[in-house]
């Protein structure tokens, strides 16, 4: 790997080298919409420059001239561009002379090494065993000359035929597909470039988009490297089973840096969270001591977000890593080799965590091998000394390990506890010393047998929420996570209403239904950014005042939450906005990704629908509709967000185009001249009237859903199984081949009660646990679906 840092100016072009068929062309365009960026590729740059393709230049002027104009265009479309683009490369990469300029160009440039499963390219390419085999060589060579990789995993998300850099691009199965690689690539380009989204989930600090070591009592889960290679590990059981994921590296050999690829790609994509990766100290054997380090620079390749590395290392390998660690946050760690009777007083463990201050790492980690019970006393005893040493203090993981000994501070400790799970291969008789023996939903529940947390009971409140589905899915979150809360319905009349069940300090937090979302927020002591722009909450959090009567600040509720106590005030949250963004980016399609021309429509102009101009307006789209029956309701939103929208941009005319939201006064009124036609579309009408008729009945102008490359209708509606809207967009699919992909508001209630949950106890959601139990409560009462009355959450 090309020596140097992975810090680099923040419009650094990003470049996408690898063999045929690897996917550089789908994903530099998932990477360009991304990062904002212009998307070059090499047959393009290689025409524009020399005024032939590449196969018209072959054909005219021979194969050894091609091959160097081809070489030396490559070079020059890199040093042209060396800013604001993602540049995909093609088999020029595999040139011995282009190779050794890549490396200098690692220098000052991130160059990813696409990396995809030879058996699919084979299947692909219609190639034989000696072709692959030579083909695979090159994927050898381009690990030398890049400075990350990625693994490039199947994308799963719509069964049928193997997509490939050749493949239709205009044809509708091709709009479907991607859906996941998306997800995949976007995240580690912005990672890798120090990118963010352009708006977090959430301003607010019972947000889960903190750092997971700045949350209370994290966990991480440990997975072994050689457990995947053997086919033990099935991500999908593993679903909210940590915070964090370590994945250890117990082997290592020529097959295993590839392996270590797919299984990060192959985690990332079932568990969505944070990866750590440690290796063990066996690596470092005199055997195999040239292993060690090699395994954390391939770590540091893949962009993992966190990187073990032993603190009684050499300074030299330690700074190497500390060079090449770009956003990778680094955590010393020192295991107790022998257990003995000094234990945590020993001098060396503030060695050690001052020696980890003094090689600048990110984090501190401090595992103690003990010899009895009593060594978890010794432990609080240290935890405390920490707290009281002088600036500047590193954050600090610190428990015994162990069986029976240790689990008192496994419990207690807050930060990244090692856990297993019953779907992990069990505990060796000679585990690693990291390997946990206690699940997470395990010390979640001992938490609550010692009174660290208290079972809380919580509400959905409003005018008639007996047949709401949240229970269904907030009870069996709590069952899976091992949170001893209760979630169940509660009608009210008034404000009133909600101070009474406030006297209760177990009352551990309100969803709000209309007609009290707007209501309710003068009540409110605060709210998170999100909600003051929609003017509207569907999530209430209560404040406390702790025994001295003192309210502590929002981020100090935030790790306090699981708790009971006296309620003073209440935190207002919108997570319906939440809902709609995800639907509409989990099931936008890669060729409709949001561009500055990009147009959305949303129908309705009540509190969801305010949601929903607010999740475009956070997803970027600078063009906006607004349809209502109701002209006067239309021009309020509209006029309500555009002056929003001017608060927001500052001076800054990039942020958003003056007056981004429009009204569409009539469904019989054209279009709106010099925008394109919309490919996204949010319904929002099931409580209103939409010319004369049901809102659950509207249907669209055939003219407002003619766009060439189809799109996403989310209908938030799902008391219907198929609303008339929904039967549309089937039979317009189907006699057009558009690919509209169709969203029903059951997928936008699940997703919007995961960010719900997450707010309302500050652990990770469930959400396949959550779909699973709403599907079963839909099922178990058919007729709440036909009595002709919905129910938001």
């Amino acid at each position: 790997m090309p020596a140097g840092g992975r810090l680099f100016h923040p419009d650094a072009s990003l470049v996408l080298i690898g063999i045929r068929a690897s996917g550089k062309r789908s994903l530099g365009l998932i990477a360009a919409t991304a990062l904002g960026r212009r998307f070059i590729t090499e047959d393009h740059y290689f025409q524009s420059v020399n005024g032939l393709s590449r196969q018209d230049y072959l054909k005219a002027h021979g194969a050894g001239k091609f091959h160097a104009q081809d070489i030396e265009t490559s070079k020059r479309m890199l040093e042209d561009n060396k800013y604001r683009c993602v540049i995909e490369c093609g088999l020029v990469s595999l040139t011995g002379s282009f190779q050794d300029y890549l490396r200098r160009y690692c220098e000052t440039n991130p160059v990813v090494f696409v990396l995809r499963d030879m058996e699919q390219i084979k299947t692909l390419l219609n190639l034989d065993e000696r072709t692959t085999r030579l083909l695979e060589q090159g994927n050898l060579t381009h690990r030398t000359c890049s400075n990350f990789e990625f693994y490039n995993l199947e994308d799963q998300s719509v069964k049928g035929p193997l997509e490939s850099d050749l493949a239709d691009r205009a044809s509708p199965n091709y709009s479907f597909k991607l859906r996941n690689a998306q997800a995949d690539f976007s995240s580690f380009a912005r990672f890798i470039t120090g990118a963010h989204p352009v708006q977090p989930n959430s301003d607010s600090p019972f947000s889960l988009d903190i750092p997971v070591e700045l949350r209370a009592y994290t966990h991480a889960l440990f997975v072994r490297l050689s457990d995947f290679g053997a086919e033990k590990i099935d991500f999908a059981a593993l679903e909210s089973a940590g915070d964090l994921l370590e994945i250890h590296v117990d082997h290592w050999n020529s097959s295993t840096s590839r392996m270590l690829s797919k299984m990060i790609a192959v985690a990332r994509r079932a568990l969505r969270i944070p990866i750590l990766l440690s290796a063990s100290r066996q690596l470092s054997e005199p055997s195999t001591r040239e292993n060690h380090f090699p395994v954390m620079m391939q770590g540091l390749r893949l962009g993992v977000e966190y990187m073990s590395v032993d603190l009684d290392s050499e300074d030299s390998a330690i700074a190497a890593v500390r060079a090449g660690k770009g956003y990778t946050k680094l955590v010393g760690n020192y295991i107790n080799e022998v257990a003995d009777d000094v234990g945590w007083r020993d001098a060396k463990w503030k060695n050690m965590y001052n020696r980890a201050i003094a090689l600048r790492f990110d984090m501190v980690r401090l595992l103690n091998n003990p010899t009895s019970r009593h060594d978890n006393e010794a432990w609080s005893w240290f935890v405390e000394e920490l707290k009281s040493l002088p600036e500047p203090r590193l954050i600090a993981i610190t428990f015994n390990t162990g069986g029976l000994e240790g689990r008192t501070s496994q419990i207690m400790n807050p930060i990244l506890t090692s856990v297993t799970h019953p779907a992990l291969p069990t505990a060796r008789e000679t585990f690693d010393r990291l390997g946990p023996l206690l699940s997470s939903r395990e010390v979640i529940n001992s938490l609550f047998d010692c009174f660290v947390f208290d079972s809380l009971d919580f509400f959905i409140v409003g005018a008639n929420v007996s047949g709401s589905l949240s229970p269904a899915m907030h009870n069996a979150a709590y069952a899976l996570l091992g949170l001893k809360h209760h979630y169940s319905t509660r009608n009210i009349k008034s404000w009133a209403d909600i101070e009474e069940l406030a006297r209760d300090n177990t009352l551990g937090g309100l969803s709000i239904v209309q007609p009290y979302k707007v209501k309710v927020v003068p009540r409110l002591e605060s709210l998170s950014g999100h909600a003051k722009a929609i003017g509207a909450v569907n999530t209430l959090i209560p404040l406390r005042a702790n025994s001295a009567g003192v309210v502590p600040s929002l981020e100090v509720q935030a790790q306090e939450r699981n708790r009971a106590g006296r309620i003073v005030g209440w935190f207002g949250e919108n997570t319906d906005f939440i809902g709609i963004m995800n639907c509409v980016q989990g099931n936008l399609s890669p060729r409709n990704a949001i561009q500055p021309r990009t147009t959305a429509l949303v129908i309705g102009a009540g509190g969801m629908a305010r949601a929903a101009v607010y999740a475009m307006l956070q997803l970027g789209c600078k063009h906006i509709f607004v349809y209502n029956r109701t002209v006067e309701n239309t021009r309020a939103i509209v006029g309500h967000f555009n002056h929003w929208a001017k608060s927001q941009s500052n001076g800054n005319a990039g942020t958003f185009t003056p007056e981004p939201v429009e009204v569409l006064e009539s469904t019989t009124e054209p279009w709106g001249a010099g925008f394109l036609l919309p490919t996204i579309v949010v319904s929002c009408v099931t409580h209103e009237l939409l010319d004369g008729n049901p809102g659950a009945s509207f249907e669209m102008p055939e003219s407002w859903i003619q766009s060439p490359s189809g799109g996403v209708v989310v209908e938030m509606a799902y008391m219907t199984r198929e609303t008339p809207l929904v039967k549309q967009m089937k039979r317009f699919r189907e006699a057009t081949g558009r690919p509209w992909v169709i969203v029903d508001g059951i997928e936008t209630l699940i997703e919007q009660a995961v960010a719900q949950f997450e707010s309302m106890t500050g652990r990770k959601a469930p959400k396949y646990c959550m779909a699973d139990a709403v599907h079963a409560a839909l099922g178990e009462n058919m007729s709440y679906l036909a009595d002709g009355e919905e129910f938001f959450t």
